[in-house]
């Protein structure tokens, strides 16, 4: 609707009239831009989350390759010692407590005399430092364990899923007394908790080594 008003003498005729806002939004304009707002957001949360899962879950499969290598290096390496005697004491090598547990004895040092009990050459005896030892496969807290004797318990690798220990006679048959020992097979599995973002599958990886006992 347009009104016109009529000017004095002189005066410049003056129309009103109805002038539109064109400044804002309107309410649906704002819904839609809330709503890309909203997608555009949860679509890089989503990218962000499955990125932090892709890494967590690397670090872990590196994790588990490590601590798997480093259990089977510990154990064999104990087990490669038993029996070890140069001064004929009669040490008993190997005792068999199942398949997931063995007790491993050696004379290695000691010589260097009181104070020194990890120095030295071989003393006759058994009772220095990781010279009577237990090795076993905690599955409570998935870890492969070694207890000297009369110390306490020592962690030496997590994310094990599994360990067992067979052991072989001369022959190559199954051995089933300490003395009778002459190879051990070593089998340890290891393995993450978290799934792969993609396949959702669980990291797992098995080592196998069959080491020969000193006779």
């Amino acid at each position: 609707m347009m009104t016109d008003f009529m000017p004095g003498p002189g005066k410049p005729l003056i129309k009103e009239g109805r002038i539109r806002n064109q400044t804002g939004f309107t309410l649906t304009e704002l819904l839609i831009s809330v709503l890309i707002l909203s997608i555009a957001s949860a679509a890089a949360f989503s990218m962000l989350a499955e990125i932090q899962h892709t890494a967590g879950y690397q670090a872990e499969v590196q994790s588990v390759l490590n601590n798997t290598q480093i259990a089977m290096q510990v154990a064999a390496r104990y087990i490669r010692q038993a029996g070890n005697d140069p001064l004929d004491s009669g040490v008993e090598g190997i005792t068999i407590v199942s398949p997931e547990e063995l007790r491993v004895r050696s004379d290695l040092t000691g010589s260097a005399g009181p104070g020194y009990p990890d120095k030295g050459d071989p003393d006759g005896d058994i009772e220095d430092s990781a010279e009577n030892v237990t090795i076993r496969y905690n599955n409570r807290t998935r870890s492969l364990e070694v207890i000297p004797s009369g110390g306490a318990v020592q962690i030496i690798a997590g994310n094990i899923s599994a360990v067992t220990f067979s052991y072989y006679d001369d022959a190559g048959g199954p051995a089933s007394t300490g003395t009778e020992v002459r190879s051990i097979g070593i089998s340890i599995s290891g393995s993450g908790l978290q799934p792969d973002p993609r396949t959702h599958q669980v990291f797992g990886v098995q080592l196998h080594s069959e080491i020969r006992v000193p006779s």
